[in-house]
């Protein structure tokens, strides 16, 4: 799409026949469709003056929900954020609205819906749908709370959003990057590959072969691995895992500027993302015995991995939750030795979760908008412990977290935010009135209600596959194990009529420009 074309868009009244649709269809506002009609151009927020509260945002890639008590964990040990969910508010059904990485990263620091994501040619990145830089006309969290006169500090091993071209250190005054994760051009890979023989035996590799996944499979499986292997060998120097650095890291900024406040610290781990390789005694609490091979990364593509591997796979994820939660843990409990949860905002959740073996498949993809890839956790932590415990239920999505947060710092949120400050189904003055939301990869997207999951090719130009639409009876299927579609055409009808007018809401609001004439 042209930059002409993005600018009539954005300038467009286009929006005023949806007028009716406010209030109906998630993540449409009247100040956005205002935003909409403007010209395109970086409003700086306005100075505003809150109750001076800090915040501290902890986020963990591809963290199931059911890694913790609170979401029915039954076989995940993570002790630390279990009792951190004990003294937090728990939002049962939290959703992203589009994902992956950095598509949710662009719903979190603006809390501003992306669907439908748009694409963009991008250099030295993913080339994938809504996976490009904030837009010129976002305006950010920590942009909002810089002008309000906070410290704002951004600590990441989450290597997409800082990949060069990219612009999600905005409004930080400190950014750190922790190097290594995945294939982070860190360390110089060999030109002659090392043997993957203690990764997987030989047989696998010819699976995958033979299935040749999109930038996954033969050539490029071992182009991976041999990156990763380089990386690994240079951050090991450093700690037994890169969490730990990034850990460390937070844990001295808030020894050296918690006295500074107001401030804004924002941490993002990669872990436990894949690559799987967590440390030794964390691997143990979940396999006594090592396999053969360590089976680091699982497979993207349709490939039948072998019972060994099934079982090491799953134990490596589990080892790095747990990892994951050790060093979170060490961070929370410095938090508390430092006497800031009297006057600091902490908030726990994850982007995405991943599929592991369930329906024979791993990790996640457009095809697999299911609970398992979709559920994440949010625990808000309140001053003093206000509604410790409290479970509030209802459909929140991740553009909701800002005007949530901002809401119980005295501070009003962007213009150009659309997400919903949940507080007033935490005091009960409100209940929730969403009956769907809608969560998208790639071309496909899913509409959620309480009884169905409906996912579907929302974008038939772009999507290169032959995906029919699928559908999961939650209260019989609760873990969206058994696709009845074929069972109940009302149903789809219904739930296709839902995501084209969420679809049809969000036409001339998800796109913006990079860049402006001067």
């Amino acid at each position: 799409m042209s930059k002409a074309t993005r600018r009539d868009l954005l300038k467009s009244g286009a929006l005023a026949s949806l007028a009716g649709m406010v209030g109906t269809v998630p993540g449409v506002t009247a100040q956005a469709q205002t935003q909409a009609n403007a010209k395109p151009h970086w409003e700086p927020p306005p100075k505003q003056k809150g109750n001076d509260l800090n915040l501290i945002v902890l986020v963990s890639d591809t963290f199931r929900a059911d890694n913790l008590a609170a979401y029915g964990s039954q076989w995940v040990e993570t002790p630390n954020l279990n009792k951190f969910a004990e003294q937090s508010v728990i939002f049962e059904s939290f959703y992203p609205e589009g994902m992956p990485t950095v598509p949710i990263r662009r719903q979190l620091y603006t809390g501003r819906r992306i669907f439908p994501t748009h694409s963009y040619f991008q250099q030295s990145t993913t080339q994938a749908f809504g996976w490009h830089p904030l837009y010129l006309e976002d305006v950010t969290l920590s942009e909002t709370l810089q002008a309000a006169d906070y410290q704002t500090a951004l600590i990441a091993d989450v290597y997409h959003i800082m990949k060069p071209g990219l612009n999600f250190h905005r409004g930080f005054s400190y950014f750190e990057w922790i190097r290594g994760q995945e294939i982070d051009f860190y360390a110089q890979a060999p030109r002659v590959k090392p043997d993957f023989s203690n990764l997987y035996p030989e047989e696998y590799f010819q699976l995958i072969d033979q299935a040749q996944p999109p930038g996954r499979g033969g050539a490029a499986f071992r182009n991976f691995l041999n990156q990763y292997l380089a990386n690994r060998k240079r951050w090991l120097k450093h700690g037994d895992s890169i969490v730990e650095q990034t850990a460390k890291s937070s844990i001295r900024w808030l020894q050296e500027n918690h006295d500074q406040g107001p401030f804004y610290l924002h941490v993002e781990v990669f872990d436990p993302h894949e690559p799987w390789d967590p440390p030794t005694h964390f691997l143990e609490k979940y396999l006594k015995e090592p396999t053969k091979h360590s089976w680091p990364e699982p497979p993207y593509g349709n490939v039948k991995v072998p019972e060994e591997g099934v079982k090491r796979l799953r134990a490596n994820y589990a080892g790095e939750a747990s990892n994951v939660d050790y060093w979170y843990g060490q961070v929370l409990e410095t938090i508390k030795s430092l006497g800031l949860l009297d006057n600091t905002v902490v908030v726990f959740l994850s982007d995405h979760g991943a599929l592991l073996n369930e329906q024979g498949q791993w990790v996640k993809g457009p095809e697999k908008i299911r609970k398992q890839v979709a559920h994440v956790p949010l625990l808000v932590h309140l001053p003093k412990g206000q509604y410790a415990g409290k479970k509030v239920s209802g459909f929140a999505q991740t553009p909701d977290v800002v005007q949530t947060v901002l809401g119980r710092l005295g501070l009003k949120p962007p213009a150009r935010a659309t997400g919903q400050d949940l507080w007033p189904f935490i005091t009960g003055e409100k209940t929730n009135p969403r009956e769907y939301i809608v969560s998208s990869f790639g071309a496909i997207a899913a509409v959620r209600t309480p009884e169905w999951n409906y996912s579907a090719v929302w974008d038939k130009a772009k999507y290169k596959g032959n995906y029919e639409p699928q559908l999961y009876d939650l209260k019989n299927d609760p873990d969206e194990l058994k696709n009845v579609a074929a069972s109940h055409p009302q149903v789809l009808s219904h739930l296709q009529s839902k995501l084209d007018e969420y679809l049809a809401s969000g036409k001339n609001i998800t796109d913006g420009v990079f860049s402006e004439e001067l």
